[in-house]
């Protein structure tokens, strides 16, 4: 069922690109791409940003702590309910976070209030269960801190945050708007 819906759902994505001049190979590769996003967001493949290794030390090792400034931008994602209004002091909580979470050269208060302003509406409509709040938080502290991830793939981060929104049930096209002011929020 799923299987015939989603043919359904590419076939008329198709024909309406078709209509606008777009080459239907460049339209079935991006869809695939996003289809496989999604699936391993959903089957918890882990995401694409991988840490730097500190080298191995002797002795008991302790597990990794999570800085302030994640912990809050992952607390105030999770105050965001749904169908409850979004307060204003929300989202400038969370574009304060943004803000914090950069170690280094920090994103522009504008790109920072812009995503704020569609994460917040995102979640007001449908909160992200845990494991997906954690997945983007670790996204965001690679695009914000990329010396911090140097095996990362920024490109592929962007697909992921999006995927993540799609698989919770957000429309696609809402979704790729989050992931455009990801972009816009890293530091160049």
């Amino acid at each position: 069922m799923k299987l015939a819906l989603a043919l359904i759902g590419t076939a008329t994505f198709l024909a309406q690109s078709l209509a606008l001049g777009q080459g239907a190979d460049m339209i079935i590769k991006q869809r695939a791409k996003e289809l496989n996003n999604q699936n391993n967001v959903r089957q918890g493949v882990a995401p694409p940003t991988k840490p730097a290794q500190p080298p191995p030390s002797s002795g008991a090792t302790t597990p990794p702590v999570q800085p302030q400034s994640l912990t809050k931008l992952q607390a105030d994602i999770a105050a965001i309910k749904a169908d409850a209004p979004v307060t204003a002091a929300q989202k400038q909580a969370l574009a304060d976070d943004f803000v914090a979470v950069a170690q280094g050269a920090k994103p522009s208060q504008a790109a920072a209030a812009k995503l704020a302003e569609d994460l917040s509406a995102a979640l007001a409509s449908k909160p992200l269960p845990y494991e997906s709040r954690a997945r983007l938080v670790q996204e965001l502290d690679a695009i914000l801190n990329p010396s911090k991830y140097p095996q990362a793939k920024m490109p592929a981060i962007y697909d992921d945050i999006q995927a993540i929104f799609q698989v919770n049930g957000l429309e696609r096209k809402r979704a790729s708007t989050i992931g455009d002011d990801v972009k816009a929020l890293a530091v160049k």
